[in-house]
């Protein structure tokens, strides 16, 4: 038998949360995991969610390893990093071919028209059901 508390407000201390701004994690409609991480030299993330570590696969190539896989490997990534210390040519990010897996993503990134390239500072985010 299911049971329902409802309230207005939630407190924890001195934060009070107003309950319509309270978020569904089992939602189809938020952000499951995310990173920021150092590409280059000892790779190392600055902030995540749900990520456990980054593996260096080489230059350019890395291995996103998530806390808590996502249900299946139908999921969405957007990916995004640095150039650098020159504004020349353009950044590329993608998953790699053998990237979705449900508790790892690959990623390679590319700096103008050579690459693969480690990137200073490199971010990725899945979305998932």
């Amino acid at each position: 038998m299911a049971s329902n508390i409802t309230v207005d407000t939630l407190t924890k201390g001195s934060t009070t949360l107003n309950t319509d701004e309270i978020v569904d994690t089992n939602s189809n409609q938020i952000c499951k995991a995310w990173v920021s991480f150092v590409g280059t030299g000892t790779v190392s993330i600055r902030d995540s969610y749900n990520v456990t570590s980054i593996t260096d696969r080489g230059t350019g190539k890395y291995t996103v390893n998530l806390t808590t896989a996502m249900s299946n490997a139908n999921y969405a990534v957007v990916a995004t990093a640095q150039k650098g210390t020159t504004d020349d040519g353009y950044i590329m990010g993608g998953v790699g071919s053998n990237g979705y897996t449900s508790s790892a993503i690959q990623l390679t990134f590319q700096i103008g028209g050579a690459g693969p390239d480690d990137v200073p500072v490199a971010s990725a985010a899945v979305f998932s059901n």
